[in-house]
């Protein structure tokens, strides 16, 4: 798993965590910039998964870039444009799936603080940033 972040200290947070085996530091709107930087670090292979969570504009084409004919995205951000995701995959002849979060899934508090409480490094994370 590659996790893509343009801020040096978000990077390293997410370093720290070892959740990715790998971690790029560019910006989610620069669309070839994250391709280079992904297939790079996956030594040339598209995604069968993206996860695009970024709360920027204009991050769509990165997903669909990095994501392998019939792979899917799941986009989960309000700045999401669905009409540039969609646009965008047929400009780009990218035949993908494409998944909409729409914030809830049941048991989703539940699981969340167990995931905090179990894991040190998450909570020492989220407490420096949000105390």
């Amino acid at each position: 798993m590659v996790g893509v972040e343009a801020a040096d200290h978000y990077a390293a947070d997410l370093e720290g965590l070892a959740l990715c085996d790998r971690v790029v530091r560019v910006d989610a709107r620069r669309s070839f910039a994250v391709r280079d930087a992904v297939l790079e670090a996956t030594s040339g292979v598209e995604a069968d998964v993206v996860i695009s969570c970024v709360n920027v504009d204009g991050v769509e084409p990165s997903a669909i870039l990095l994501t392998r004919p019939r792979g899917k995205i799941y986009f989960f951000a309000m700045s999401t444009s669905f009409t540039a995701a969609a646009l965008g995959a047929e400009g780009m002849s990218k035949d993908i799936d494409m998944f909409i979060g729409n914030g809830y899934a049941e048991g989703h508090a539940d699981f969340t603080l167990a995931l905090v409480r179990s894991s040190p490094a998450l909570l020492a994370v989220l407490s420096r940033r949000y105390g």
